[in-house]
């Protein structure tokens, strides 16, 4: 009984424990190629979903879809998560380690990754609004990403290609989002009995998913030194902490399980996307690669810190 409770706790309130574990185990364990890993990727990322949204009613989908208000939220934050965090970063970047630039754009430039929603569920915010903050940001990123990375970054893709990795995103989000639709349908009472194992669902996929994009990304920084790593990892940090700060200036706007909602989607980007994309579209350049690989460690522990923060009301509080 004692080892359950120990289960729960490390897929529930200390998820980072289990999280950091991963990323070590992915940059330390023996071996040059795990490229045969590549395909858990998405497939991990689906799983995220998957359990996310068997704990989600349809119903309050639709009820969540209809509301003008609250898509009226999801625009600006969506707008705020794309497109001005991005870009503050990247300037802040340009500045002081110009080669890292494009990197750092490309991952804090990621939609709302797929674990925010078992986060934000794991952190008493609206699932719900997790879960339209990742539909309408990773929507929107196919145009956002390559069209800031041909400004910012020059190598603009074509129409085509635009088009696939649209076409992907939404593959992505709807088959899994579908497949527990359908099971909440034909087997309810069994979704009801284990709602709380749901959960813990997403976050073992979510772990499994920092040690596999490593593993499988390790080959572009074959031949650096520790040293070379302190410098790509300081400026996802700082790119984290400008995250942070703009999700307590729109806690100003929200309701505090909105606030949670939008800190959770901003802080957990989708950086399995970015390794993903980078791996394709940028091969072997760990100045683009790395940035998505090392953005793990502040996010895990920036997201584990949201549960530290004090209630005021029903809104998140920010002194000054």
């Amino acid at each position: 009984m004692k080892l359950e409770s120990v289960g729960k706790s490390l897929l529930g309130k200390h998820f980072w424990l289990p999280s950091y574990a991963a990323l070590a185990l992915g940059f330390l364990l023996p071996g040059d190629d795990w490229s045969q890993l590549s395909p858990g990727v998405p497939l991990l990322l689906g799983g995220i979903l998957f359990f996310s949204c068997l704990r989600i009613p349809l119903a309050a989908v639709r009820e969540a879809v209809c509301d003008r208000s609250r898509w009226g939220r999801v625009a600006w934050l969506s707008a705020l998560k794309l497109i001005a965090i991005p870009l503050a970063a990247w300037a802040l970047v340009r500045l002081v380690a110009p080669e890292w630039a494009a990197g750092v754009l490309l991952v804090v430039a990621m939609p709302a990754g797929l674990s925010s929603i078992a986060l934000t569920d794991l952190q008493r915010g609206s699932a719900v609004l997790a879960l339209l903050l990742v539909v309408a940001t990773s929507l929107l990123c196919p145009l956002t990403v390559p069209g800031m990375l041909a400004v910012f970054a020059g190598g603009a893709p074509d129409l085509a290609a635009v088009a696939g990795r649209a076409l992907y995103i939404l593959m992505l989000l709807a088959t899994p989002f579908a497949a527990a639709q359908l099971v909440r349908r034909l087997a309810p009472a069994l979704v009801a009995r284990h709602h709380h194992r749901w959960g813990r669902g997403a976050i073992t996929c979510s772990v499994l998913l920092v040690m596999t994009a490593v593993l499988v990304a390790r080959p572009a920084w074959r031949g650096f030194a520790p040293a070379d790593f302190w410098l790509p990892l300081g400026l996802v940090v700082g790119a984290t902490l400008l995250t942070l700060g703009a999700a307590l200036l729109a806690a100003r706007r929200l309701a505090h399980d909105e606030s949670v909602a939008f800190a959770c989607a901003a802080l957990y980007m989708n950086n399995g996307l970015a390794v993903a994309f980078a791996a394709r579209f940028f091969p072997g350049q760990a100045h683009m690669l790395l940035p998505a690989v090392a953005m793990q460690v502040p996010m895990i522990g920036a997201v584990a810190l949201l549960g530290l923060l004090p209630r005021r009301g029903d809104t998140l509080a920010v002194d000054g």
